[in-house]
């Protein structure tokens, strides 16, 4: 224990006679240095300047949603936010514990519509049936005053059909 006392004494009366902790390489925050600037090229020639990062030199794969759309839309209501809209739609599913709903965005040429895929994940198991409230499944989407702009009809898709509503 003497040991242990006369050891931090040393150490503590040693650090003690530094002049600064924070220029110190014991220091952690010192071990890497500041980020710096590079140049990069876009896709369309154009030259960019971006900070070094941890991403991958071949850049990230495209991700594709694997999830199924919900096999039937029951309803989608609209209601006004401070910041534009939120829009709510509830999707019938066959049996209890299905997860992860969230409503996708849509690329769409129509104009004036917004599209969205109504996305689930099926459980992995068999689960019991459950009542038909147990089984509906409400998600929201928010949008911006912006993303509103010019917009008459929002569509929800399902897999057995889609639900709209217009303005």
């Amino acid at each position: 224990m003497r040991r242990q006392v006369l050891l931090c004494g040393l150490v503590v009366l040693g650090l003690s006679g530094c002049a600064s902790l924070s220029s110190s390489n014991l220091n952690p925050l010192n071990w890497f240095g500041k980020s710096e600037a590079v140049t990069a090229t876009t896709a369309d020639g154009q030259t960019a300047v971006v900070l070094k990062s941890l991403a991958p030199r071949k850049g990230y794969p495209a991700f594709v949603d694997t999830r199924p759309l919900v096999p039937s839309v029951a309803d989608i209501t609209i209601a006004r936010s401070t910041s534009g809209a939120i829009v709510t739609a509830t999707g019938v599913v066959p049996t209890l514990g299905y997860y992860d709903a969230q409503l996708v965005p849509v690329a769409n040429e129509a104009q004036g519509t917004l599209t969205y895929d109504f996305r689930i994940s099926a459980p992995e198991t068999a689960p019991a049936l459950g009542t038909a409230q147990q089984r509906r499944i409400t998600v929201a989407y928010s949008l911006t005053f912006p993303q509103l702009e010019g917009v008459t009809r929002i569509v929800v898709r399902g897999a057995d059909g889609s639900r709209q509503t217009r303005r």
